[in-house]
């Protein structure tokens, strides 16, 4: 799950069509816990704040914007012990921080900036060269921007995808 922008390889994959348009820009992001990744989201505008007022008490939420799908993910980092029967003998053991792959569509990868940047292009180059290099689990290796890691899921054993 990797894609060259300008000779920079990238943790992502990148869904182009038959003319070469991009329709499609997914990577995987861990941190330890959701609330570090709205941080990340709200300040690269992949999520915004919304307030309503119900029975006069303001209420505020995040969401995402539209195109920017985010889809948690349980990841398992030792597997269950079963029997001959395939029972369980022992549980899996979960990893308890927050893992979640990001889909981004439809206009959202059309945005640019005033050079003609993608703004997708933009963000992924930013966390390559200024992110720290760091390891997920004691194996995946990534990049970490404010507490959130951008994870290289081409060396992860068993990775999952999600469709938009």
């Amino acid at each position: 799950m990797t894609y060259t922008i300008q000779g920079i390889e990238v943790f992502a994959d990148v869904v182009e069509d038959e003319n070469g348009t991009v329709g499609q820009v997914s990577f995987a992001l861990n941190a330890p816990s959701p609330t570090h990744v709205e941080a990340a989201a709200l300040a690269k505008n992949l999520m915004v704040t919304k307030q309503e007022t119900q029975d006069g008490v303001l209420r505020d939420w995040v969401e995402e914007v539209p195109h920017a799908n985010f889809f948690p993910v349980a990841v398992e980092l030792v597997p269950a012990v079963r029997d001959a029967q395939g029972e369980v003998i022992a549980e899996p053991v979960m990893d308890t921080s927050y893992s979640v792959n990001l889909v981004l569509v439809g206009d959202l990868v059309r945005k640019v900036d005033e050079h003609g940047w993608f703004l997708w292009e933009l963000l992924l180059l930013e966390w390559m060269g200024a992110g720290a290099e760091t390891t997920v689990n004691g194996k995946v290796p990534g990049l970490a921007m404010s507490g959130v890691s951008l994870i290289d899921m081409s060396k992860v054993q068993t990775p999952q995808g999600a469709v938009a």
